[in-house]
């Protein structure tokens, strides 16, 4: 790409620089580099620990400490606040999911602020996740796992947020369940969403993903693209002991 060229690209959705984080005194990531471009679904792979988690959450900005660079669609975010960043157009599912006791599956959807009116009406999420019609007035703690999964993700949609943070959306769950949210995340990348995900199921991470950055240690070690880490497949499952 000539320097011209270079100068007019547009801005990844997601840039982030020499960022660093800590846990009180632990040193936790240590200048992870990565780029997310608009409508593109990205995977962080690598061993549990490695600092995956703690990158979403860093992008967020609820780690206590960090330093460096985090861009979304061209603003600095490195010193904002989480409802000031969210504010930005970013949804973070984390992998506890976040599901309370004392709200059923509607009160869960209707909890967001939504920041613009692009956000998914609650029929439309329920639509997308037929269980959840059935288990309307569930609470949410008596959903199963995948049931929890998907309200997870469906209450992320209803905010407008245009990119999404994903942490391990599959651990845990039945086949058919990992499928659908396979299916769910190729068609939100279709209709223009951008994914950040954390995911160790390398086999379900190539059926969805455009591009692949492995963690290890805090530092991006590695970056792939569809054919690279399809060459790479056998040493990367060694590499992450799964």
């Amino acid at each position: 790409m000539t320097e011209a060229a270079m100068k007019h690209a547009p801005e990844p959705m997601l840039a982030i620089r020499d960022l660093h984080a800590w846990y009180g005194e632990s040193h936790v990531l240590h200048g992870i580099d990565l780029e997310v471009p608009a409508g593109q679904v990205i995977t962080l792979l690598g061993r549990n620990g490695a600092g995956k988690s703690t990158t979403l959450k860093s992008i967020m900005g609820i780690v206590p400490r960090r330093r460096g660079s985090i861009r979304l669609a061209g603003v600095e975010t490195i010193g904002l606040r989480p409802f000031h960043i969210a504010r930005h157009g970013v949804a973070f599912c984390p992998e506890d999911r976040g599901i309370y006791a004392t709200l059923d599956v509607r009160e869960h959807l209707e909890l967001p602020t939504r920041i613009d009116d692009s956000g998914l009406s609650t029929e439309q999420v329920l639509d997308l996740f037929p269980h959840l019609r059935e288990r309307l007035h569930s609470p949410g703690t008596k959903l199963s796992g995948g049931e929890q999964q998907m309200l997870a993700i469906g209450r992320t949609l209803r905010t407008g947020a245009r990119l999404l943070l994903l942490d391990e959306p599959t651990e845990g769950l039945a086949p058919s369940i990992v499928e659908h949210i396979g299916d769910t995340i190729r068609l939100l990348k279709a209709q223009g969403y951008t994914i950040l995900l954390v995911e160790q199921n390398l086999h379900f991470a190539m059926s969805v993903a455009d591009h692949f950055y492995l963690i290890d240690h805090g530092q991006v070690t590695a970056r792939y693209d569809r054919k690279g880490i399809e060459q790479d497949a056998d040493a990367l499952l060694a590499r992450l002991g799964v």
